[in-house]
Formats: structure tokens, C-alpha cells, sequence
């Protein structure tokens, strides 16, 4: 079965899941501008942050203090930052000498992105996208690598329609064919349209380009193939491995995740600490670390030494959703829910918009049992792209408020057999278990069992309990 960028991938790394595995790789619009995506663009695909990475049965430790310590001194990130910082000035004293030149504007949207990827500060990514917006109204439309990047940004923000919206744009402005292809392709598959999307690539003449094969890597993934999206996906960093560090770290990274799933823990470990050492700013590395570290070596203490480092640097919320799991797993209630607080907190009033919708639908339903606001938030995400993830968090609402037929009817029609997250099957298992398909249920919780190292502790213990008792 597949773990995981299934969002994440390509959650992928999602920011935001996406997907729950891979987050996208981000090219600053600046550099499409100047290279109009090349022939070939590597752009991002969507992403949103990953907190749960794969499957193990194995008990062997593989982590080792030496191995990571290096790329935990204070101001590592830090370095990065203030050189960006330093060269922000330059543009906005040219902007507001011209504030029409949407020269300035771009540059300072670069600097901007390149801050968001490197902090998470969500303040950057709206004020990329602004001075983008700005551009393109400078240019009436006009220009479609600004449009492009419109649309790569909308994607991350989870406003999907909206970035369809932008990419058709683009092609009405001239923009190049195979960069429209690879976003219809991108905004296809978080709208659910999986047919569409594969139809997108599978007209693409090169099947050993590195655009198709990342995309074709997402698409088996959805589809619960992760053999098949591993072989992808290490075709594709072979393609990269001698190349930039961004597509580099990206590419190995979501490598990274998806031998986690597979099982293949140490592989993960080895790809993230490779990812470091090309780039020691790569924070999804680090966060992938720390669930090793956590879930399968259960090390909590240096977990937590390394997400703590992580809060230190950034300002990436779904930190403390990892650490609420750890105290909970530590016996700590109080704790659990003081990080959930904060979890909460910064992303409904900071201006994060949707891009955390499918965690705080488990929040509000699990763990602050407001299951109106739940289900008002499942309805929306369903209305906005009817997946088998957004139907399973909608039936999952539903389950919760005792409304089990209603569950039912949805997790047997959208979710059954097409989604195979172990959050997904679980639900759906326990949906089943109380409608009387018992020996379904026990099948998935089965299924589920395999990812013990995705879940973690907690949930693995939680699935256990549950299957024993069938």
C-alpha cells in the first residue's frame, strides 16, 4: 500500500499536506521570469508540510546524535536569512522611488518566497504574492511566466481553483505549452481529477523527462503503487543528482519520505542526512529526522531537542502538532493540548486561510469535540476539491457525531479502495466496524498495522487495541 507528497506527495513536501508526502520544490518567480521555465521547467508541485512519514516493523535504531547534531547550531537558518534580508532594502528603496516598476516588484517577491521557504513565515509567502498580483496587473495580464507563478503560489495556498484560473490565463497570454500541461496536471490532481491528470502527462512525448517523472511518481502514489513511484522517483534523481542542490534536496527528500513509507527506514535516514550535508538549511530534512528519531528509534527527548531547534528557527506550525504527539505519547495531556492551543492559534489568526483545514478538521473533532465547526470545515474542503482525503475527513466528522450511516454511505462510495493513507483506512475501518462489515475492517486495520512507523506510537498502540478486539 502506499504511505505518502499520496499530498502529502509532491505534502509534495507538503506545506500544508498536501498530500501527506512530498512539499513541492518552490522556484522563486523570478527565476521563471528570467527563464521562462526553460524547455523544461521544474517548478514546485503543491505542497504543505508532512508530520507523518512511514511504515516499519523493524526495531533497530538507526539514528546517531553525530550524525545530525551539526545542522542544530543556532544560526545556521539564521545565516540564510539575513543575507536575503540585506538585500531587501536595495529594492524597496528603488520601489518606492518608482512604484510602478514591476522590475522592483519582482525581486522583492523573490526575496520574499526564498524567506518563506526557508522559515515558513506565512507573512512572506502573502507578500510575495502580492507584489506578484501587483506585477501582473502592471502588465494587464500580459505576461505568462508571472501568471504561472501566480498559479504555483495559489497551489501552495490551497486555493486550487484559483490557480486553475491563473494558468488558463497564462495560456491565453502565450504561455509555453508544456509549463501549462504540468500545472493542469498539478491542479488536476488536488482538484481529484485523477483521470485528467494522468491523461495531462501520458501525452507528453518524453516519458524519462524529470517533469514526468515526478508527476507520473505522484499519480501511482495516489493510486497505492509506491513500488512503482519509488522506481520514479529514483529515475528522477538520477537525472538530478550531479545537478543544482535545489532539485537535489527536493527530489531526494520526497525520496526520503516515500522509503519511510515503504519501510526502508534507514534509506530514509541516509537520504535526509544527504539532503544536509548539500544543504544544511534544508528544514524538511530536519523534520524528517526527528520522526525517525521519535517514531521508529522513540528517542523522545532528542525528538524533541530537534523540533524544539526547528521552533527556534522557523515559524512552521505544524511543529507542534509533533510535539503535542509526543507528549501525549509521554503520558503529558496537559501538554498535548498547550501545543494544540498553539497550533490552533497561529493558524486561524495568521492568516493562513485553508492551507491547515485537514488538521484542524482532526483537531476539532478528536481532540476540542466541536464537531460543528469540524464538519463546517470538512464541507468546505469537499466543496472546494472532492479527493478521497476530503471525503474520508468529512465521513470521519460524521462517524464522530454519531451520525454512522451517513459515514458509511460516504466512506463506502469516495473512500473505500481509493484512498490508502493508514488515517484514511482507519477511519474507514472503524466506519466499517460499526456497520457491520466487520471483516473489512479487520483487513484495513491490518493494512494499517504495516505503517506502524507512519502513525507513531500512539496511533499504532490505538490500531492494535482495535484489532484485538474484533
Amino acid at each position: 500500500m502506499i504511505k505518502h507528497l499520496r499530498p502529502a506527495f509532491l505534502s509534495w513536501h507538503h506545506l500544508t499536506d498536501g498530500n501527506q508526502m512530498i512539499t513541492g520544490l518552490l522556484v522563486s518567480p523570478l527565476f521563471i521570469l528570467k527563464n521562462g521555465f526553460m524547455k523544461r521547467s521544474h517548478f514546485f508541485l503543491p505542497g504543505m508540510v508532512v508530520l507523518f512519514l512511514a511504515a516499519c516493523t523493524t526495531k533497530n535504531t538507526f539514528t546517531d546524535k553525530a550524525d545530525y547534531n551539526p545542522f542544530l547550531k543556532p544560526g545556521i537558518i539564521q545565516k540564510e536569512v539575513k543575507k536575503i534580508k540585506e538585500q531587501m532594502p536595495f529594492w524597496e528603496n528603488r520601489l518606492q522611488r518608482d512604484t510602478g516598476n514591476f522590475v522592483d516588484m519582482l525581486e522583492l517577491a523573490s526575496c520574499h518566497l526564498r524567506l518563506f521557504k526557508l522559515r515558513g513565515t506565512i507573512a512572506d509567502l502573502h507578500s510575495g504574492d502580492s507584489l506578484l498580483k501587483r506585477s501582473n496587473r502592471k502588465l494587464a495580464n500580459k505576461d505568462p511566466n508571472i501568471l504561472f507563478a501566480l498559479s504555483q503560489n495559489s497551489i501552495t495556498q490551497h486555493k486550487f481553483r484559483e490557480a486553475a484560473a491563473f494558468k488558463e490565463a497564462a495560456e491565453v497570454a502565450g504561455g509555453d505549452a508544456y509549463t501549462s500541461r504540468m500545472l493542469e496536471f498539478d491542479t488536476k490532481m488536488e482538484l481529484g481529477e485523477l483521470t485528467n491528470a494522468s491523461r495531462e502527462i501520458e501525452a507528453l512525448n518524453d516519458k524519462s523527462a524529470f517533469d514526468y517523472l515526478i508527476r507520473k511518481a505522484k499519480l501511482e502514489d495516489h493510486r497505492g503503487d509506491l513500488s512503482a513511484a519509488i522506481k520514479l522517483m529514483e529515475q528522477a534523481f538520477e537525472k538530478v543528482r550531479h545537478g543544482g542542490k535545489d532539485l537535489y534536496c527536493w527530489t531526494l527528500s520526497n525520496l526520503g519520505d516515500m522509503y519511510g513509507h515503504a519501510g526502508r527506514v534507514g534509506d530514509s535516514y541516509k537520504a535526509y542526512l544527504n539532503v544536509l550535508r548539500k544543504d544544511s538549511n534544508y528544514i524538511y530534512a530536519l523534520k524528517g529526522i526527528a520522526w525517525i528519531v521519535y517514531s521508529h528509534d522513540q528517542n523522545a527527548e532528542d525528538a524533541k531537542r530537534i523540533y524544539e531547534y526547528l521552533l527556534s528557527q522557523t515559524s512552521m506550525p505544524d511543529i507542534y502538532l509533533a510535539l503535542s504527539e509526543i507528549a501525549e505519547w509521554e503520558g503529558n495531556r496537559e501538554k498535548k493540548m498547550l501545543y494544540i492551543e498553539k497550533f490552533i492559534r497561529q493558524v486561524e489568526m495568521s492568516g493562513y486561510g485553508e492551507m491547515y483545514n485537514k488538521y484542524l478538521i482532526h483537531l476539532y473533532t478528536e481532540e476540542i469535540k466541536d464537531l460543528d465547526k469540524a464538519l463546517s470545515l470538512a464541507k468546505t474542503e469537499v466543496s472546494h476539491r472532492p479527493t478521497p482525503e476530503t471525503y474520508d475527513w468529512l465521513a470521519w466528522v460524521y462517524y464522530n457525531r454519531g451520525e454512522k450511516e451517513q459515514a458509511n454511505v460516504i466512506a463506502s462510495n469516495y473512500v473505500y479502495k481509493r484512498n490508502f493513507e493508514p488515517d484514511a483506512l482507519l477511519h474507514t475501518a472503524l466506519i466499517f466496524s460499526e456497520t457491520g462489515k466487520k471483516s473489512k475492517a479487520r483487513t484495513m486495520l491490518k493494512e494499517c498495522m504495516e505503517s506502524e512507523f507512519e502513525m507513531g506510537p500512539v496511533k499504532t498502540k490505538f490500531v492494535r487495541k482495535e484489532l484485538n478486539s474484533l
